[in-house]
């Protein structure tokens, strides 16, 4: 008989955390503050602090938040993103939710990162940002393509949902570009 390896054991998680996680769920519900609320401010204010950045904003999931960063910076129609195909639909999606249109350059091999030659190669008049991610917790080429970014005048976005904890170059990431996301999904987040 073979045995199946499941890809998560979220069972194994949760119940390594349940009493913790049953104290905080209690105190929300007692509170009665679903919606924002101290627990919310306490945990953008820590998110913000562990990043090295001066905000943090909770919503809802991390395609609200990438649809909301490429928002903020004013990305739309006819405008052009340049992201990774080797990634979760998400990515290239919420490019596609504003209006924009997802330009995808190739990977490097070794990091399953966004290749900075590969991005330089794809600019054109119409491209307005890069949109990396942080692939199974391993940060992108971040100085490469702020330099890149800098150097055409462009937005960088981090993609970090797989890569809470994670660190470039002695940095964690979530504060290695001009904005950037986290998502909590269970198999987002690295245990």
């Amino acid at each position: 008989m073979v045995e199946s390896v499941p890809l998560l054991d979220l069972k194994g998680q949760y119940a390594s955390m349940r009493e913790e996680i049953r104290v905080a769920i209690d105190e929300v519900c007692d509170s009665q503050q679903f919606i924002l609320g101290p627990k919310v401010s306490d945990f953008e204010s820590h998110i913000a602090d562990y990043c090295g950045t001066t905000d943090a904003i909770g919503v809802s999931s991390g395609s609200d938040a990438l649809i909301l960063s490429l928002m903020a910076l004013g990305i739309g129609p006819g405008d052009e993103v340049i992201t990774t195909p080797f990634s979760f639909i998400a990515s290239s999606n919420c490019i596609l939710m504003v209006g924009a249109t997802p330009v995808f350059a190739d990977i490097d091999p070794l990091t399953l990162s966004l290749d900075p030659i590969k991005v330089k190669s794809k600019i054109t008049s119409r491209t307005r940002a890069i949109l990396a991610v942080d692939v199974f917790g391993h940060p992108a080429h971040w100085d490469e393509l702020r330099v890149i970014a800098t150097e055409h005048d462009l937005a960088l976005v981090e993609d970090s949902a797989e890569a809470i904890g994670a660190n470039y170059r002695g940095r964690p990431t979530g504060g290695l570009a001009d904005v950037a996301i986290f998502a909590f999904y269970p198999n987002d987040v690295s245990f």
